[in-house]
């Protein structure tokens, strides 16, 4: 009886649907050993190792479409991305790797807001 409950709690970990689309679910996290991407090298992968740094909090799904200094998203499609956001008031750096406050982006830079700008894998 245990066996079979623990299979059961099992199997939406295990279960990989065999008809993929564009549309993930927003609790997918993809693994580039399962599902690689071909396009991932334009993706940063995982900016926060370990923690999320002073200027982000853990959440359970951040997206992949972080407000940057100089992109800001207006639709994002829904893959999980990494489990940090960004405090209010801060973007995230793709040359820092890290949340810095949005007035200490550099004053060349002007955001631009787009329809999409993945930044996350």
């Amino acid at each position: 009886m245990m066996c079979s409950s623990f299979l059961l709690l099992l199997l939406p970990a295990i279960y990989i649907p065999t008809l993929m689309s564009d549309s993930w679910s927003s609790e997918t996290v993809l693994s580039h050993k399962l599902d690689p991407d071909p396009n991932r090298e334009k993706f940063i992968w995982n900016p926060f190792p370990g923690n999320c740094g002073l200027n982000a909090s853990m959440v359970r799904c951040a997206g992949v479409c972080p407000e940057t200094c100089r992109f800001k998203s207006q639709k994002c499609p829904q893959y999980c991305g990494v489990n940090c956001k960004c405090k209010s008031g801060y973007v995230f750096s793709d040359n820092l790797l890290k949340c810095i406050l949005r007035q200490d982006c550099p004053s060349h830079i002007q955001q631009q807001v787009v329809e999409t700008h993945r930044v996350f894998q």
